[in-house]
């Protein structure tokens, strides 16, 4: 980067902070959601940070949804190095650096990709804010998914590596992108780049630069995707049936690229739909600017095609079940496993960016007025820039997060669990209080709680992405631990079995006393008498690889209870003895895993050493 090329992507960011300080400026404020920031998000990093102040790994997370894996969720971004920031600071106001850090990211990546293509300064300074102030992120900011726009941040970076013929550094690239939290859009991104390069005349190098750099990610990540794919494999989502009519675009959409606000926004009481749909679906605008310069492209630029035809693939795609290619392929995995079609609206809005690019080289011998290409680079910001501040104004965070202190006194961290009542907004603020909680909210989670949840409600009560039990009390929810209901009306409270107990053949509970300790998320011990007619002693966390039991520091065998839930069983020589029990969590294969991925980490970053050195 040459020191003008500094000057003007530092202005660049400059103005992009000087925008945003309202929120990152002030300590008491986040950037305004309308949601998943607070319901979701604050929640599993508040997770993460605790574990990590305290020296360990959060590899389980039983506060919502009767318990499931944590480190082998994307979203928790436990591997991602800018998502520690929660480690260091209020989780909140992390979350809004980390937004803010992305928006830069994505920025200064647009721009350096468009300088290697040989675009003036002006042009690349375009290309930049009309990459990173487009809806397609910004709109992930007021939504509250902030994995969602670190995923997307890394897209021009790849692009840059990867057209660079730089193995080493777009393996890097890949493996940041899949850590970051969010590996929909990265898998978008690469059926993108593939189609791309199959149309250029270069796809043999382009090809084998994409598949060395993908393996190579593969290595380093291995602590992520296989922890994943069990969990996804485990989960509701791998009953999914792949594409529906959720969150597809619909061809009044469109009218939205030229203008975004053309079928209102949720501000202003215009929009009929849901308030998420409009930040999945209203995502195609890149600026007049922009698409201006994308039309030259199209009849001017040079090899257009393999960006056209990128673009209307992904475009088929994100209409859903409206077109037809759509419905085979969504069968297939790993496609199978994405559950919103307007997601694949990234390709005709990288494709729009490509074809502006190339509008750009095509006036590269054309004179223009003097200052003309400047007065263009501070449209495409102001334009995007006036657009986007609608959405990114502060909020504060304290009616959403504020503790209750009795709440957390009575139930914070003891070995028990509530039911939330579904009206209530955020479930998942259970996790703050590190109270265990039946209800929740995830985007994906183990597929046999909404048996369990149906046998509780008596009736269906889940969905893709939530558990919404209501009755009470019930036999169910008793023998699963559940003490108390919480409501807008306070506490009511029933009897229910410990979260560990002795049962006999028929699987009704003995009463013997149990001294039982959950030192920490993924780990119970439970300490007493074995009483006559016992064969077994029930754990309510649910069964998943990866948890083992002992008996008196013994391995001791594992089965499931109730479709679910889990136990070890005592043999009749046990009867009348004091035995300690143990349950414990680690993901499976972890050792090898992790040490798989440091030794990558280690090859990679020696690679890189070598190669500075030598140059």
């Amino acid at each position: 980067m040459s020191r003008s090329d500094f000057l003007v992507i530092s202005f660049w960011c400059a103005a992009v902070l000087a925008l945003l300080a309202p929120v990152w400026g002030r300590p008491d404020a986040v950037f305004f959601n309308h949601g998943d920031l607070f319901t979701y998000h604050v929640p599993l990093r508040s997770l993460t940070a605790g574990a990590l102040q305290g020296g360990r790994l959060p590899f389980w997370n039983p506060y919502i949804l009767l318990g499931l894996p944590h480190a082998a969720n994307p979203q928790a971004a436990l591997f991602y190095p800018p998502a520690m920031l929660c480690v260091f600071f209020p989780v909140a106001r992390s979350l809004t650096w980390d937004q803010v850090f992305h928006l830069l990211w994505a920025g200064i990546g647009m721009f350096l990709l468009a300088r290697t293509q040989r675009l003036d300064r002006a042009g690349a300074a375009i290309l930049a804010s009309s990459f990173a102030l487009s809806p397609l992120l910004v709109y992930r900011v007021t939504a509250g998914i902030p994995t969602l726009l670190a995923a997307l941040a890394w897209i021009p970076w790849l692009w840059l590596f990867w057209l660079a013929g730089d193995t080493a550094l777009l393996t890097g690239a890949i493996a940041l992108q899949l850590l970051s939290g969010h590996a929909q859009f990265l898998l978008i991104n690469a059926i993108g780049m593939g189609l791309w390069a199959v149309l250029r005349s270069e796809r043999g190098k382009l090809l084998k630069v994409l598949a060395a750099a993908g393996a190579g990610a593969a290595a380093l990540t291995a602590v992520q995707w296989a922890l994943t794919v069990q969990f996804l494999h485990l989960s509701v989502r791998s009953n999914w049936q792949g594409a529906s009519d959720l969150y597809t675009l619909r061809p009044a959409n469109l009218s939205s690229w030229i203008f975004p606000g053309a079928l209102g926004t949720p501000f202003d009481g215009r929009w009929s739909g849901a308030v998420s749909e409009f930040y999945e679906t209203g995502v195609g605008n890149v600026g007049l600017v922009a698409l201006a310069l994308a039309a030259v492209g199209l009849v001017r630029g040079r090899q257009r095609g393999p960006a056209l035809a990128a673009g209307l693939f992904g475009l088929g795609l994100s209409f859903g079940p409206r077109f037809a290619p759509a419905r085979i392929l969504s069968a297939l995995p790993p496609l199978s496993y994405l559950r919103t079609p307007a997601r694949w609206l990234l390709l005709p809005v990288w494709a729009a960016l490509l074809l502006a690019g190339a509008g750009l080289a095509s006036l590269r011998g054309v004179r223009v007025l003097r200052g003309a290409r400047a007065f263009a680079a501070a449209a495409a910001f102001l334009l995007l820039a006036a657009w986007g501040m609608r959405f990114l104004g502060p909020q504060d965070p304290t009616i959403y997060l504020a503790p209750h202190a009795q709440i957390a006194e009575r139930f914070g961290g003891r070995p028990m669990r509530v039911l939330t009542d579904p009206v209530m907004a955020n479930p998942n603020k259970a996790a703050l209080y590190r109270m265990r909680n039946v209800n929740g909210y995830e985007a994906f989670y183990l597929r046999g709680v909404p048996v369990w949840a149906a046998a509780a409600q008596g009736a269906p009560a889940a969905d893709a992405s939530r558990v919404y039990v209501s009755r009470w009390p019930s036999a169910v929810l008793a023998r699963a631990g559940v003490v108390a209901r919480l409501g807008a009306g306070g506490v009511d409270w029933a009897k229910a079995w410990p979260m560990t107990a002795f049962v006999n053949a028929a699987g009704a509970r003995l009463d013997e006393p149990l001294k039982i300790f959950a030192e920490r998320p993924g780990l119970w011990r439970a300490i007493g008498i074995v009483p006559s007619g016992a064969v077994a002693l029930e754990l309510s966390e649910p069964a998943y690889p990866g948890w083992r039991a002992w008996r008196d520091g013994s391995p001791a065998r594992l089965s499931s209870w109730d479709g679910l839930f889990q136990k070890v069983r005592i043999p009749p020589s046990e009867m009348g003895r004091k035995i300690a029990f143990t349950f414990g969590f680690e993901p499976t294969s972890w050792a090898f895993l992790a040490c798989a991925a440091a030794a990558a980490w280690a090859a990679w970053l020696a690679l890189l050493l070598v190669r500075a050195e030598a140059a």
